[in-house]
């Protein structure tokens, strides 16, 4: 399961027109309106989940030029502009210089995942093989089943929600392989 915000959110709002909308009598003139802005909101922040993180690193570098720009106007005034000076650093130290679009890497990780299903069933013909292969694959689905459950923990219908890692564990440490 590949985590999909966008169609969670298709959902709610599909839930709000067909379930809550016809509850609404038509003489609620502000819950009306105010459902209206609810699915407005939606759609809105659909539109922006797959350019959310290029929209931040353009800000974080857009930012530390104008830093960059005042350092040299104000040239000689030292230790007062020495906060932004490190500011300015962390940007250039952590923050990529542009995003990978999102469709593509939605694009690269569905073939991966596809090539791998392919080649473990091929694979997996060969019962040698199988035995090989198969402590890799079980080790990953563990932990990829932990992440995906993790993901969604917030809907309540996780048995053990106590037991996860948090999710920085996985998606902020670096990547396996």
């Amino acid at each position: 399961m590949a985590p999909d915000t966008r169609l969670r959110l298709a959902a709610v709002k599909k839930g709000l027109e067909d379930i809550i909308a016809p509850l609404i009598p038509a003489d609620a003139a502000f819950a009306q309106e105010q459902l209206g802005l609810i699915l407005r909101s939606i759609e809105i922040v659909r539109d922006q989940i797959p350019h959310e993180d290029a929209f931040l690193i353009h800000d974080a570098h857009a930012f530390a030029a104008l830093g960059r720009e005042l350092l040299e106007l104000a040239e000689g005034q030292g230790a007062v502009l020495q906060p932004l000076r490190d500011a300015i650093d962390d940007v250039e130290a952590a923050v990529p210089h542009a995003a990978v679009p999102r469709a593509k890497v939605e694009g690269c990780a569905q073939a991966v995942r596809q090539r791998i299903e392919e080649a473990v069933d091929t694979l997996g013909q060969d019962p040698a093989m199988l035995a090989k292969i198969g402590p890799s694959v079980l080790r990953f689905t563990r932990r990829q089943t932990e992440l995906e459950r993790r993901w969604v923990v917030a809907t309540g219908f996780d048995p053990a929600p106590a037991d996860l890692p948090a999710l920085d564990t996985f998606l902020y440490q670096s990547a396996p392989g």
